[in-house]
């Protein structure tokens, strides 16, 4: 096993988990195009290697999704849709510079 520093400056998972049908999940609602909209957009803003988007299985809040979770900030959103992209975008990585700061060794 090796340990490693985390990455990413931040990892957004994305539920699109699937049930069978008549039980709720993330996949009822818009969850794939919600999770292409944030990759888009993160590459569109040159922070691609930065900033992660990545899909999940369930989260546990089938009955609220398409749900995303944002870390490091630990905050979740629920009924999410591609209009609300960019306002998450917009508080959890907008203030990150589009490329990182140089490393002296």
């Amino acid at each position: 096993m090796q340990s490693q520093p985390q990455p990413y400056e931040v990892l957004i998972l994305v539920c699109v988990n699937q049930k069978p049908e008549g039980k709720a999940c993330c996949m009822d609602g818009p969850a794939v195009e919600v999770r292409e909209a944030l990759k888009e957009q993160v590459k569109e803003r040159g922070l691609k290697g930065r900033v992660r988007v990545s899909q999940t299985g369930c989260l546990d809040r089938c009955s609220q999704g398409p749900t995303v979770f944002v870390f490091p900030a630990g905050i979740w959103y629920s009924a999410v849709s591609v209009d609300d992209v960019p306002e998450i975008l917009r508080r959890h990585v907008d203030g990150l510079p589009s490329s990182p700061p140089s490393i002296e060794v």
